[in-house]
């Protein structure tokens, strides 16, 4: 029997009640965010202060750190570019990252002064492809940045190989990967640089908010420098909820530090981090189960075993994407798209870049479905139902 081709099924006359929508991020907070941040207000020290100082500990306790350290940002992208910064990367430089990803990584390194240089990604977990990375290191390359798409590790063992053969540094893109373990231990805990996001759609989020993960003390204090505007006592006096009147300025230095009220957030998603994971396995073992025999769709390879998933994304073969956002959202299911690839946007044209097959392959295919922590359980059938019944 010929297969009947997928079409744009107009919503039966049950499914034309109005529903409510389902969002493709939705944040978990509540009366505890709630009193954390009144809390925070009450003490009445509203910048970077003791609060900023626990979340950072709280960060270190979860990623189950020894001998490395964190430093909180005020986002993901003022750690990465402060990451580029304290391992000596500047003008002249070249940084490989993948063209899959937003735009951040690439806008970062232009910040520190260096130029990107984009790679093409693997098609099983949209990771760095390796192999193509060596191929684009030249004399000027200093460093990579790989990217763990959603929460799912890329070629990690590959990627530091390659590293230490070149004598690069590695500063790992883990917005996605909070919590994500490999071999055993959280992505953070060990390798060189690694740099993590907790802006509004984060499993965990501090409304925005990043950290940088260095394993030198001494890139601690740098790192504190750069963060506020490179006075030198800040970060000390701050911490108890104080201020230094006198100071130096000792080097160049930006205004990226996280503020005791952000961080009350944070600290208040930090202790149910364990439970959002949780949920949110749950929720793409169960889309797996749903999608996995569609004809025309691929789910992510990956069982969620170890992984902290930030989104869900599958892959709509044959055409279909459009057409497919469309009829999801008669049903007032939302869908997203992960990523336009940065070497189609006009600032970045003429960077360097390699073959891009997968990536543009990949692009046209990638679907991110609604994932939440604690996901409502009649959303989750909601989003399986609306893109059966595509395929039926």
């Amino acid at each position: 029997m010929a297969r009947t081709e997928p079409t744009l099924n107009p919503p039966s006359r049950a499914e034309m009640r109005p529903l409510e929508p389902i969002p493709v991020f939705a944040p978990c907070t509540g009366i505890d965010t709630i009193k954390h941040v009144t809390d925070a207000f009450d003490v009445g020290w509203l910048g970077m202060g003791a609060t900023t100082k626990e979340f950072e500990e709280r960060i270190a306790a979860f990623l189950e750190l020894e001998n490395r350290y964190v430093v909180a940002t005020n986002t993901g992208t003022s750690a990465l570019h402060l990451a580029l910064l304290v391992a000596g990367i500047g003008p002249g430089d070249e940084v490989i990252t993948p063209s899959f990803n937003y735009v951040a990584d690439h806008q970062a390194i232009h910040a520190a002064g260096a130029e990107v240089v984009m790679c093409d990604v693997r098609d099983d977990n949209r990771g760095i492809d390796v192999a193509k990375a060596e191929a684009l290191i030249s004399e000027r390359t200093k460093a990579i940045v790989p990217l763990h798409f959603a929460g799912i590790p890329c070629d990690q063992a590959g990627v530091y190989e390659l590293a230490r053969k070149y004598k690069l540094r590695v500063i790992e893109d883990a917005m996605h990967g909070f919590g994500t373990r490999i071999e055993g231990k959280r992505i953070g805990s060990y390798g060189d640089i690694a740099c993590f996001s907790f802006d509004p759609v984060k499993i965990v989020t501090s409304i925005d908010g990043g950290c940088v993960i260095v394993n030198d003390p001494g890139d601690v204090e740098r790192l504190r420098h750069y963060r506020f505007l490179g006075v030198d006592r800040e970060t000390a006096e701050r911490y108890k909820n104080q201020r230094a009147w006198e100071y130096d300025v000792v080097s160049e230095g930006f205004r990226y530090h996280l503020t005791n009220i952000l961080a009350s957030v944070g600290v208040s998603q930090i202790k149910r981090v364990e439970e959002f994971i949780r949920s949110r396995v749950e929720v793409c073992r169960r889309y797996n189960a749903a999608f996995g025999s569609v004809a025309g769709l691929r789910i992510p390879e990956s069982d969620f075993t170890d992984v902290s998933p930030f989104i869900y994304s599958l892959r709509v073969e044959g055409g279909k994407r459009e057409a497919l956002i469309e009829h999801m959202k008669a049903r007032n299911v939302a869908a997203g798209i992960h990523f336009v690839p940065v070497h189609k946007h006009a600032y970045f044209a003429d960077a360097r870049r390699g073959d891009m097959g997968v990536t543009d392959r990949v692009v046209e295919e990638s679907l991110t479905i609604p994932l939440h922590s604690n996901m409502r359980p009649d959303f989750v059938e909601r989003t399986i139902e609306a893109i059966l019944s595509f395929y039926r």
